[in-house]
């Protein structure tokens, strides 16, 4: 393709070369036609290549978009045979039987913490409860003695009402 343009344009070179030098200049003497021809034979190479070359270029540029096109569907299509593969396989499986039993025993001790603290809380409220009935009997002891002592059930004094229970 580049060759015969390089072809002609070396034999122009030649012709300039080897042509005859006009005394006392730094001129020379060629044949107008052959250059004139030369130069035509050079014109048309250089279309040509040209025109090789474009063509050359437009058809590299749609294989590459062809080739990314299909290299976009290939990794598309690998990747959806992937994520198939990977929830049908047998460690997929695995995984979700062993998520299960996971929650369930989170659930089982979440449930176990819950009736452990229900049961404490139940303790404390149960001593607090036998601590307020003790401190209620020592009241009602107290009162009753005062009431004993200083007559305090007498109707013309003004005495404060007692709690029944």
């Amino acid at each position: 393709m580049v060759e015969r343009t390089n072809d002609v344009l070396a034999r122009l070179r030649q012709m300039v070369a080897n042509a005859k030098a006009v005394p006392m200049s730094a001129s020379c003497m060629v044949n107008r036609g052959e250059v004139l021809a030369l130069l035509d034979e050079a014109t048309e190479a250089l279309h040509t290549d040209v025109g090789e070359a474009q063509r050359v270029t437009a058809t590299s540029l749609e294989t590459l978009e062809r080739a990314q096109e299909e290299a976009a569907h290939i990794i598309a299509s690998a990747e959806e045979r992937a994520e198939y593969l990977a929830s049908q396989a047998p460690v997929m499986e695995l995984a979700r039987k062993k998520a299960i039993q996971l929650e369930a025993k989170a659930l089982a001790d979440s449930e176990a913490l819950r009736r452990e603290a229900d049961a404490y809380v139940d303790a404390r409220i149960a001593s607090f409860e036998a601590s307020l009935q003790k401190t209620m009997s020592q009241v009602r002891t107290m009162r009753d003695r005062l009431a004993t002592r200083s007559s305090l059930d007498d109707t013309s004094t003004q005495a404060l009402p007692r709690l029944q229970g």
